[in-house]
């Protein structure tokens, strides 16, 4: 009798991986659209945002990211970016996702609106249990032409 209730629990687990697996082959078109982004990434600075805006420029396309307040851990802080040369493009969003070098903080990200000219959000960064301040902010702009990736270093003042 046991075997035949593991036999039918193993069955319905393997059934339901191939359908789940046919499903996201078939009907999930959106998957495919993602994965076949093609990702233009802007040259590295070692500018810091915490203390002015940094700038990159790739070609006509230029982008500006700054943090105007201090970042503590725990506490809401302002985002902003500004772009220039992506008329054409379509810009359809911006986001930004929040790492810590070789260590995994979980999933930190935000989707920036348009407001007076800029994409601006605020950000909630948590707690590094290493004591560690340094991160990384990728801004991802996603137009019609592609994702336009840039990385930034920055250090987060602490705990207020």
């Amino acid at each position: 009798m046991i075997k035949k209730i593991i036999f039918t629990v193993l069955f319905v687990a393997v059934t339901s991986a191939f359908l789940y697996g046919l499903y996201l082959q078939f009907f999930n078109k959106n998957i495919s659209k993602q994965t076949a982004t093609r990702v233009i990434n802007f040259p590295h600075t070692d500018c810091q945002p915490e203390r002015t805006p940094c700038s990159v420029r790739l070609g006509d396309r230029q982008l500006r990211f700054f943090l105007p307040e201090k970042a503590f851990y725990l506490k809401a802080f302002p985002v902003q970016v500004w772009l220039a040369g992506f008329s054409g493009s379509g810009v359809e969003a911006v986001r930004i996702r929040f790492e810590m070098p070789d260590m995994d903080m979980g999933l930190n990200q935000l989707r920036l609106s348009v407001k007076n000219g800029s994409w601006q959000g605020r950000a909630i960064l948590p707690v590094c249990s290493s004591g560690s301040n340094d991160w990384l902010a990728t801004l991802d702009v996603i137009t019609g032409a592609g994702v336009y990736r840039a990385r930034f270093n920055f250090v987060v003042a602490g705990k207020e």
